[in-house]
């Protein structure tokens, strides 16, 4: 049994090159190449982007950003549990607000030259892609069951729970090719945390988890410096 916690770069590129119109091929290009979330697409338009530079600005709205205690009105973070100044249980109550902000990515010469090809043919008005959410979830369901990939394949190691490749999942395999080349230095780890839009350098980490071949080669290390099933090499 295979166990596969994230797309290689291959299966991406076959999903792109099974991609039977221009638009689907944006869709996939684009979020294996920024690892954008699924929802930044959506509010991306045509002069967000810079094709002769080569970047994109990726609007992102962020929904229920702070609590406010319903007895002595302090605000409190999303995930607060307690009112800090007068100790009144804040678990039901719910978060609220708006925060806007955005940030400014590169793109790679491929998914440039596809995106030309699709402005230039398909001439979207507001947004570059105008569909649904739900489409794209359909559509890359469909694209990674076309090259083989069927069904709950995608495992989530925090859970247990295997999923079906979903948008987040080019997003996954960007964040750990990103962390395998630049291995430890901090400064270009950090660089991915700006480039995927986290708040938390903490949670760009959390990519880490999914790469069960650093582990290994870790662990590998220390057998064959205890000798204890070393693995000859």
């Amino acid at each position: 049994m295979t166990i596969k916690t994230y797309l290689s770069s291959e299966e991406i590129q076959a999903i792109i090159d099974k991609a039977s119109c221009l638009r689907d091929k944006v869709i996939i290009s684009f979020y294996a190449d920024t690892g954008c979330r699924v929802s930044e697409l959506l509010k991306v338009k045509p002069e967000h982007i810079d094709l002769e530079n080569k970047v994109v600005l990726i609007p992102h709205l962020k929904r229920g950003i702070r609590k406010r205690c319903p007895t002595c009105k302090k605000s409190a973070g999303r995930s607060q549990k307690f009112c800090s100044k007068c100790g009144s249980d804040l678990r039901n109550v719910f978060a609220e607000g708006i925060e806007e902000r955005s940030r400014l990515i590169n793109i790679g010469d491929a998914t440039c030259s596809i995106v030309m090809q699709y402005i230039e043919s398909a001439r979207p008005k507001e947004y570059l892609i105008d569909i649904t959410r739900q489409r794209i979830y359909g559509i890359v369901r469909e694209l990674a069951a076309a090259i083989g990939i069927k069904g709950k394949a995608i495992l989530n190691p925090d859970s247990g729970k295997k999923h079906f490749v979903h948008p987040h999942s080019f997003r996954d395999s960007l964040a750990i090719s990103w962390l395998s080349v630049v291995g430890t230095d901090v400064s270009k780890q950090k660089a991915l945390q700006e480039h995927l839009g986290h708040l938390s350098f903490n949670t760009t980490m959390r990519y880490n988890k999914l790469t069960p071949e650093n582990v290994k080669r870790v662990a590998d290390e220390v057998r064959k410096a205890r000798s204890i099933n070393a693995t000859n090499r």
